[in-house]
């Protein structure tokens, strides 16, 4: 009997003294701080009391603390942080936490389609690269028998006859100072270089459109204008890639003879 007593008196103790500290514990605001604008829904647990929140859009909560509770921040883009209340926090009625952004670091990662080891620096060093002839870079579309792409089976069939008049050079900017820039970047001439300009017509060279943009003629006139010019002992060296501003120079003199001629403009 005298043991029931004991175990009774002990029991309403520590009731007793549950109780006095869920009495002692008071409402408390606290406020989080980080270096970005997510600053809601962070996770706020009093794990002494068991009991918890979350903050709002402005990272600001209130949650009841006693002395020495134990209060967890937690949330997927933060570290956790957890602090102890101290009295000056109950005086100040007032908790302030600055939280720093989680950083994900991967352990390992394992490259396995297409031959790959995952080692890049040996992976790297077994990638095919493709040196491109910069000279026919600089000369332009209208020499893309410079270029040394291999046909495939995605490659089309070529007319002949549908393409006699394509436009080949185009009227850009790139194109025009590209063949100014090619004494620069290149000092030496080969024959190659040098094609047989005479067995090459005006119109293989430059489009009815590019001559269409580059003088003022109709567009029923072009094609007469150019076998015009090439009839009157026509320089075909000046369809040399690095002379086309001399052949723009000759083309719009020829026009004015050529209107001269046809419709007795001046």
């Amino acid at each position: 009997m005298k043991t029931n007593l004991i175990v009774l008196l002990l029991i309403c103790l520590t009731s007793t003294v549950v109780f006095s500290q869920n009495d002692n514990r008071i409402e408390v605001k606290g406020t989080i701080y980080v270096d970005r604008n997510d600053k809601e829904g962070v996770t706020v647990f009093n794990s002494s009391s068991g009991k918890g929140t979350v903050t709002d859009k402005e990272g600001k909560f209130t949650i009841e603390v006693a002395l020495n509770d134990r209060i967890e921040f937690s949330a997927l883009q933060f570290k956790d942080f957890a602090v102890v209340i101290t009295q000056q926090m109950i005086d100040a009625n007032q908790i302030s936490v600055f939280l720093i952004e989680q950083i994900n670091k991967l352990d390992q990662v394992l490259i396995l389609p297409y031959n790959l080891t995952g080692d890049l620096a040996f992976d790297t060093s077994n990638i095919e690269l493709m040196n491109p002839n910069l000279d026919a870079l600089y000369f332009g579309l209208g020499n893309l028998d410079k270029f040394e792409f291999t046909a495939d089976h995605l490659s089309e069939i070529e007319n002949i006859a549908m393409n006699e008049n394509k436009l080949v050079n185009g009227i850009d900017v790139v194109n025009v100072f590209g063949k100014l820039l090619i004494p620069i970047f290149k000092s030496k001439k080969t024959k190659e270089e040098v094609p047989n300009y005479k067995k090459r017509r005006i119109l293989e060279i430059y489009s009815k459109e590019h001559l269409a943009d580059m003088l003022s003629l109709k567009d029923k006139d072009i094609i007469e204008f150019v076998y015009y010019v090439e009839e009157n002992s026509f320089d075909y060296s000046l369809l040399n890639s690095n002379k086309e501003l001399e052949f723009i120079t000759f083309m719009k003199e020829q026009e004015k003879q050529f209107l001269k001629v046809k419709y007795g403009k001046n």
